[in-house]
C-alpha cells in the first residue's frame, strides 16, 4: 500500500512536469493568433464539443458530493438519541 502512495505521488509530480513543460514551450507562444475569440465561441465550444465530458464531470462531482455528505454523518447512538428527543432529558 505504501509503494503504491509512493508511485502515486511520483505520477502525479510527473505529470505536473510535462503539463508545465508543454504549456511554456516556446512553440505555443510564438505565433499569435488572428482570430478573436468570444463568448458565444466559448459557449458553443462547451455546450458543442466539450458536453460529454461536462456531463461526466458533473456525475463525478455529484457521486463526490454524495459521498461526502455520507461520510460525514454522525451516527452514533448518543447523537441519534438527542435529535429523537430535541436534547432533552427525560
Amino acid at each position: 500500500m505504501r509503494l503504491l502512495s509512493i508511485l502515486t505521488r511520483a505520477g502525479l509530480v510527473f505529470l505536473g512536469a510535462v503539463l508545465v513543460a508543454a504549456v511554456s514551450a516556446d512553440v505555443v507562444w510564438d505565433e499569435p493568433s488572428d482570430e478573436e475569440i468570444n463568448t458565444s465561441d466559448l459557449a458553443s465550444a462547451l455546450f458543442g464539443e466539450w458536453a460529454l465530458p461536462l456531463l461526466a464531470l458533473g456525475f463525478l462531482m455529484a457521486m463526490a458530493m454524495v459521498g461526502a455528505a455520507y461520510l460525514v454523518r454522525d451516527e452514533r447512538l448518543v447523537n441519534l438519541e438527542w435529535e429523537l428527543t430535541g436534547g432533552e432529558k427525560e
